[in-house]
């Protein structure tokens, strides 16, 4: 899959999730920019909705809240062109559905949430787009990444199914512990799906991250903030500093070159050294010219000489010259 210009076959892909970490503070957002650049991030991620259609009015605090992190079009827009401007794409998740052409438009990428994966007025309105697909499957059951398998092969036929979207583990709990990360479920949603898999983090620790990319997680969604000890909005707590995140992100990069060799094989570095890494056949006596060699006359030590693989083929050969205990054999060492 190639997203924002990485070939998810051989590079991995970090997008920094700001969210709505903002707070509502476009000012912040700017600032945060060149250093999630800074960082390494491939891209960077916001949250757009509207607040009727996020949350119910019933749900008096969270609705007084979520109001003060709206960003508006022209806001995001203004985001974007700084993006540009550092060579730092940015795209958005449409929180609230009718924010998916927007975002499908604008982006070319289009995010979902874990909480809508089964939400068909989103889900299907951004199959239906042109626009690169992430979806996170937090909370989701096996029954149900098949039902979205099935819609999304109808919608997105042939190799556009392949090509244009991506699923990510997460666990949607604010932060879970490391004991329900099921991390294996990495290559069981690749198997099931076919497609190119990630991994969303809630976590505290960065543990689960690393190990991510040696299960084959192709794509990392991580949250940033400036400061995790902020209170107001609770991803502060498991969000990363863009400090944080530079680190992770190397040690990430690193780990992904190291897991890249595929079927197991020799080394080119290791070529040099392979014959002196294995054990050759030497002589375990002194011997002398004329001597009938025998299986008690040999023992093995190294280097090995790859001209003799074993010493069944020397059995009955006459030496030409005496021979040391613990030398190494060679052929022209006998009358062949």
């Amino acid at each position: 899959m190639l997203l924002f210009n990485k070939n998810t076959d051989t590079e991995i892909v970090v997008i920094a999730e700001i969210g709505v970490n903002h707070m509502g503070s476009f000012d912040w957002i700017i600032n945060m920019l060149p250093e999630v650049k800074a960082a390494g991030a491939d891209a960077i991620k916001f949250q757009l909705f509207t607040p009727d259609l996020y949350c119910s009015r019933s749900n008096v605090e969270r609705y007084k809240q979520i109001s003060k992190l709206v960003l508006s079009k022209s806001d995001f827009l203004q985001i974007q062109k700084l993006g540009k401007s550092l060579n730092l794409p940015v795209f958005a998740t449409p929180v609230s559905h009718d924010w998916v052409q927007f975002i499908a438009d604008n982006c070319g990428v289009v995010k979902i949430a874990s909480g809508d994966f089964t939400f068909d007025p989103t889900v299907d309105a951004a199959l239906k787009t042109s626009a690169q697909i992430i979806i996170s499957s937090g909370a989701t059951t096996r029954n149900e990444v098949e039902a979205f398998i099935k819609k999304a092969k109808l919608i997105r036929s042939g190799d556009r199914y392949k090509d244009t979207l991506a699923l990510l583990h997460c666990i949607s709990s604010y932060p879970p512990t490391l004991s329900e990360s099921n991390l294996s479920a990495i290559p069981d949603l690749e198997q099931l799906t076919g497609l190119t898999v990630g991994f969303s983090s809630h976590f505290l620790e960065d543990s689960p991250l690393y190990a991510a990319v040696g299960l084959g997680a192709r794509i990392f969604e991580i949250h940033v903030t400036d400061d995790r000890d902020r209170k107001d909005i609770r991803d502060h707590a498991l969000s990363r500093t863009p400090k944080e995140l530079k680190t992770i992100i190397n040690t990430l990069r690193e780990l992904n070159r190291s897991c890249l060799s595929g079927k197991k094989t020799i080394q080119a570095s290791e070529v040099s050294s392979l014959n002196n890494l294995r054990k050759g056949v030497v002589f375990s006596k002194n011997l002398s010219r004329g001597h009938k060699v025998t299986n008690s006359d040999l023992e093995f030590a190294r280097p090995l000489d790859p001209n003799v693989p074993n010493k069944e083929m020397l059995l009955g050969k006459i030496l030409k010259e005496d021979v040391l205990s613990y030398t190494s054999v060679s052929l022209d060492m006998f009358d062949l």
